[in-house]
């Protein structure tokens, strides 16, 4: 016997798309490849069996017979052609509806195109998922193939489940002004401010694409230039001017996802005009969200917009320190080849301010600036940070070094949604070889990550005069603005249940959220020291905080107890002290 062949996980590839922009061509020219370039049997499904007739004789069958390469594999005998089977020499072809179990289940097959899937029923007849049974035909082929696509409807629909399994592609574009390039978005479109016609828009071409980069205008007539030189980039990776996308693996869950500024048939201002005629109309604005921007429809439920936040500038520069702060926090969100922080002033009330967002290469540059780093305070004097929540998720043993070094001032964190009881716990992560916790051991915070998002909304809802007012200082860019606002909270309802349930998500072409990582992790900061127990008119180490109640563990740390310290700063002497129950 031969050597036994080793068989890699299925090649998958979803494309969750916008409608009309090649999603079913891009399945056509596969299945055209297929039968001239590396024959096997292959399977075409929809949504029900009318529309797998109509594929095949409208669609499939004229494409075969207008090419002579594809016309010449077809089968001499005409029974060998049938309304949902085509026969080539050494392959056959099958179409199948999701609706019918015995054309899913009845042949193995090395190719399967399913198109459309989130028009499938939940169950094929009396049988499981369509696309499982499906896709148990291929199990024979080591060398198999399998496509899913569809225009996504929900969160939960099978094709935005299987997108987010994937190394989620965006098609990325250089700008013909910079040559960055970007993935295009909706946000940046724009059409005058006092224009709300969606016919005049769309009949004089009034909207622009402006790039996100640096801003210049750019015209319909410069897309097809544009596309021609793009490029798929996985999510998390960067691709140079010269088209080249740094740091791609081999994968097995290839995810693609498009939308119609792509399209060569579709301005700006269609696109526009399109989003004008439906946003006062829940209907047609899901139809937008779907077909359009290739994007899920959420129920919203919460959300603050740039414009909004931008309002909570205040006339302080950055850096300095306003007057009424008492102590510091800061949060940091860990990236491959970056740090990226927010240092947050807190005062009575939970009044806040940010002093810096910024990003660091190195952890020596963050330690230097974020932790050892003096701001100056607006009536004089020198503030330092008194504790920073590091999030763990990512280079994981180089942040429980740091703050196993810094153990006084920073704290690894990972965030959960919907944690029970308390919005944060800690566990010892440092044990010995019987599994016992190591006394000082580090402690990993876990931090819920719902609660403290909701707080943040409500913190930046707040009147300037009352307490809990959360500021920014004189110009927090845009970039911050577009981070600490790219999710909104949405409502997810069970279909059978009908009982609603709310979760934190991007929006759609939210772009990076950092930044808002790193508020929330300030926040979770200033609960950790208890800033909400502060009384007006106190400022520094002049003010106690009151200690939590005896069950908030979620703040208790042993191990200081005996180091008593300043609770706002550690002096001028630059010793790491501060109060920790």
């Amino acid at each position: 016997m031969g050597a036994a062949v080793e068989r890699s996980p299925p090649p998958l590839e979803i494309i969750a798309s916008s409608t009309q922009v090649g999603k079913t061509e891009t399945i056509l020219n596969a299945i055209a490849y297929s039968i001239d370039q590396d024959p096997g049997p292959a399977l075409m499904v929809m949504p029900r069996e009318d529309d797998c007739i109509s594929m095949s004789t409208r669609r499939v069958r004229p494409m075969i017979e207008s090419c002579e390469r594809l016309k010449r594999h077809l089968s001499e005998k005409k029974s060998d052609n049938r309304q949902k089977e085509i026969r080539f020499v050494g392959s056959m072809l099958y179409f199948a509806g999701a609706n019918s179990p015995a054309d899913l289940a009845s042949r193995p097959i090395r190719y399967l195109f399913a198109d459309e899937v989130d028009k499938y029923p939940a169950f094929s007849g009396r049988e499981a998922d369509p696309v499982a049974l499906a896709i148990e035909r291929t199990r024979t082929f080591w060398n198999r193939k399998i496509v899913l696509t569809s225009t996504p409807t929900t969160r939960d629909g099978y094709i935005w489940r299987e997108f987010e399994k994937s190394d989620q592609c965006l098609y990325y574009v250089p700008c013909p002004r910079c040559q960055e390039f970007q993935a295009l978005e909706f946000r940046a479109i724009h059409w005058p401010e006092d224009e709300r016609d969606p016919a005049r828009i769309r009949d004089h071409r009034l909207a622009v694409y402006r790039c996100i980069e640096c801003g210049s205008e750019i015209a319909d007539n410069e897309k097809p230039r544009m596309l021609r030189a793009g490029v798929w980039v996985p999510e998390g990776k960067k691709v140079g001017r010269d088209g080249t996308v740094r740091g791609i693996e081999p994968v097995s869950h290839r995810g693609f996802r498009i939308n119609c500024m792509y399209s060569p048939w579709i301005g700006w201002s269609d696109v526009a005009a399109k989003f004008l005629e439906a946003k006062d109309n829940v209907p047609l604005l899901l139809n937008f969200v779907n077909s359009w921007l290739g994007y899920v429809w959420e129920e919203q439920a919460e959300k603050i917009d740039p414009e909004a936040l931008a309002a909570r500038s205040d006339s302080y520069e950055r850096g300095t320190v306003p007057d009424g702060a008492v102590v510091l926090t800061a949060g940091v969100d860990v990236q491959a080849d970056s740090f990226y922080y927010v240092i947050r002033a807190w005062g009575y009330g939970e009044r806040s301010w940010l002093i810096e967002a910024g990003q660091i290469e190195t952890w020596e540059g963050l330690i230097r600036h974020v932790f050892q780093g003096d701001f100056p305070g607006a009536s004089g004097g020198q503030h330092r940070v008194r504790l920073t929540c590091i999030d763990s998720g990512y280079r994981t043993d180089e942040v429980y070094r740091v703050c196993r070094e810094w153990l006084e001032l920073a704290r690894p964190v990972k965030g959960q949604q919907r944690m029970a009881s308390v919005p944060i716990r800690a566990v010892k992560i440092d044990r010995d070889f019987g599994g016992a916790p190591i006394r000082g051991s580090v402690r990993l915070w876990h931090v819920d990550t719902s609660h403290f998002k909701d707080k943040l909304v409500r913190l930046q809802g707040t009147p300037d005069d009352q307490p809990g007012a959360w500021r920014l200082h004189r110009d927090p860019g845009e970039d911050y603005l577009r981070q600490v606002t790219a999710e909104h909270k949405i409502l997810k309802r069970n279909k059978q249940t009908g009982l609603t349930k709310s979760e934190w998500v991007p929006k759609p072409g939210g772009g990076p959220n950092h930044w808002l990582d790193c508020e929330v992790y300030a926040t979770a900061a200033a609960d950790m020291l208890a800033v909400y127990t502060l009384k007006d008119g106190t400022q520094g180490d002049e003010q106690q905080p009151r200690r939590p109640a005896d069950g908030a563990s979620f703040i208790r740390d042993d191990q200081h107890r005996q180091r008593a310290g300043g609770w706002v700063t550690g002096g001028g002497d630059g010793q790491r002290r501060g109060w920790i129950k």
